[in-house]
């Protein structure tokens, strides 16, 4: 009786619980998710489809020089705001030297988000408050210059990225309907792909809080998460589904931060840190695919390591209690 009432127990608390499928995901994915990323894909496509993209390109390739760049890793980058994976399988098409291939490898695993992120960090910088959505886009932006220059000149000896040669292209105002069908067709197909991962992570998070996994898991990484970086126990699980996927650590931590868990500046502080957090699980599938394992590696754990770094330099600044 006691195991039935248990079960039943740990139903409803997946279903209409603190990260209820019935409660949080409709309302996080129809309400939120879906009308930011169609406007995302909506951008997106205007920016290629009126060739702004290719005239910011010819324009960008003498600065891009300086972290080792030229203007053809542009449109990857651009996509790794959709998905990083897709970004560096696209990496594998473009014409580029080795060298720059690895610095924009690396640039896009580590300090890239992926769309998803992307939303939900915005979505969560903008409840706690606007004012750190621009220190966020600042730090985020300094720090892939900074590792982009130290890649170029320091870490990466080598033949600096050929200049590329662009025809003269204008400006035009692309179909207004087929922009907007094409977007609102993409959202949905992402939409279709991201309710299940984003379903797993709430069951995942509901049943580790029902049986008590992340108190336990809090124990055992209480040294770093707690007493070192200052974040309440329930980080630890947002970065361990960040391994997975980094999508799940993000939609977890906006269902969390729901509760009233976090203070402000801890939240800021989780969002930096997801954003430099290790790839997750499919992009690390694609770089040991086209590149070798120590250089795969090295990226996985500098970018642990990075993130660590950045997480306890905030707290400190922040004075997280």
């Amino acid at each position: 009786m006691s195991i039935s009432y248990d079960t039943m127990s740990l139903i409803q608390y997946i279903l209409f619980g603190e990260f209820g499928l019935l409660t949080t995901v409709p309302s996080f994915l129809f309400k939120i998710l879906f009308p930011i990323i169609t406007s995302f894909y909506l951008l997106q496509a205007f920016l290629i489809e009126s060739n702004f993209l290719d005239m910011l390109s010819s324009r960008l390739d003498k600065p891009l020089g300086k972290i080792g760049l030229s203007s053809n890793s542009i449109l990857s980058f651009f996509l790794g705001f959709g998905c990083i994976t897709v970004a560096l399988g696209s990496l594998q098409l473009v014409k580029l030297q080795k060298r720059e291939r690895r610095i924009a490898e690396a640039l896009l695993c580590i300090t890239i988000p992926c769309s998803a992120q992307l939303v939900i960090n915005t979505i969560l910088v903008f409840k706690v408050s606007p004012h750190y959505l621009l220190v966020y886009i600042l730090m985020i932006l300094f720090l892939s210059l900074l590792i982009g220059w130290l890649l170029n000149f320091l870490f990466m000896p080598g033949k600096q990225a050929e200049r590329s040669f662009h025809k003269r292209v204008r400006l035009q105002f692309p179909n207004t309907f087929l922009l907007i069908k094409n977007s609102f067709l993409l959202g949905v197909r992402f939409l279709k792909e991201t309710a299940i991962p984003f379903a797993i992570g709430n069951v995942i998070i509901s049943v580790l809080s029902f049986f008590g996994f992340i108190k336990a898991l809090c124990q055992l990484t209480s040294p770093l998460i707690c007493n070192f970086l200052h974040l309440p126990e329930e980080a630890a699980t947002i970065f361990i589904l960040s391994i997975i996927k980094k999508d799940l650590g993000a939609a977890s931590l906006l269902a969390i931060f729901e509760n009233g868990v976090f203070t402000p500046a801890q939240i800021f502080t989780c969002i930096v840190m997801l954003t430099l957090f290790v790839p997750c699980l499919a992009s690390m599938i694609v770089l040991f695919k086209y590149e070798k394992f120590l250089f795969s590696m090295n990226i996985w754990f500098s970018s642990l390591i990075l993130s660590i770094l950045v997480g306890k330099g905030l707290s400190l600044l922040l004075m997280l209690p």
